[in-house]
């Protein structure tokens, strides 16, 4: 039988941990200056600006700075604050869950038409984690072992972590019947078609994201065991959710460039891309109403 606390076994595990998130760093990084394009297009101004757009930037830069945190935690320790270290890794990583969510979160409240109890549902998961997190702060201890900042006694914020995979269930279940409820959708053409495909490429994504380390959390093998996947999680989240912000702006951009595309198709695209509600639901009146609504997606 494994012995998961051994001394030996757990320097192992933490040598793995230390070379994983090297290496999922290593891929953030360049997705992240592979993409700083779209940045620089707002900025320029060749790009539409959005409030959204904060949202974009603020769930790529918070990553970033979680996932550099988490560097200097494994490379450097002369003169570095364990315990800073901790809590700073736990605020960026909580930004970077809350743009990621938000974005999530924009495009339900624009397929369920910003119906009052979906919006006060999301509200009440943000709330919710932004109480596990302020919590998670206040009784998260940092140490160092060896040359690896550790947080002692990770599983004490299984309820947070539990919290969060529950939430992000919520979320995906929203998002798919969202999608669904629209005629549009199952039919899957134009933009519909990317919507569609963006639900089912959230399941994925949160397969990946959130089920591991609620897994290892609740296995509670060991220190560097239960924080294995907590950094893989959040790096897929985020570019789970501003891949497909980008996927839906820049399909809107193409404007009359995207090829053979119906007077109804291109009313969808503008619309989502300018402020943020669907259309109404011409297709059910046999009637464009343009400007009833504007989008918040894109």
């Amino acid at each position: 039988m494994i012995n998961w606390h051994s001394p030996t076994l757990e320097a192992a595990e933490g040598t793995a941990l230390v070379k994983l998130v090297h290496v999922l760093a290593g891929l953030y990084i360049w997705e992240f200056i592979l993409y700083l394009d779209y940045e620089y297009s707002i900025i320029r101004g060749t790009r539409k600006f959005t409030w959204t757009s904060l949202f974009y930037v603020g769930c790529r830069w918070c990553t970033l700075a979680a996932v550099i945190i988490q560097l200097v935690g494994f490379d450097i320790t002369d003169g570095i604050n364990c315990q800073v270290l901790v809590i700073m890794t736990f605020l960026f990583a909580y930004l970077s869950f809350l743009f990621a969510s938000s974005l999530v979160i924009l495009r339900i409240h624009v397929l369920w038409e910003h119906n009052r109890a979906v919006v006060a549902l999301t509200a009440a998961i943000l709330l919710i984690n932004t109480a596990s997190f302020l919590y998670n702060a206040a009784i998260s201890r940092g140490r160092w072992a060896g040359n690896i900042c550790q947080i002692n006694h990770l599983v004490d914020t299984k309820a947070s972590i539990l919290s969060e995979f529950s939430a992000d269930l919520v979320l995906l279940v929203l998002k798919l019947v969202g999608i669904l409820r629209w005629k549009e959708a199952r039919q899957k053409f134009g933009t519909w078609r990317l919507l569609y495909s963006e639900g089912l490429t959230w399941v994925v994504v949160f397969t990946l994201a959130s089920v591991p380390p609620v897994v290892f959390i609740i296995l509670n093998l060991n220190d560097p065991m239960n924080r294995m996947f907590i950094v893989p999680g959040m790096i897929v989240m985020s570019i789970g959710a501003v891949r497909m912000h980008r996927g839906l702006a820049d399909r809107a951009a193409l404007g009359p460039q995207a090829g053979a595309v119906d007077a109804k198709e291109r009313f969808i695209q503008t619309t989502i891309h300018t402020t943020g509600s669907l259309p109404p639901r011409y297709s059910e009146r046999g009637t464009h109403v343009a400007g009833d609504k504007v989008s918040q997606l894109a």
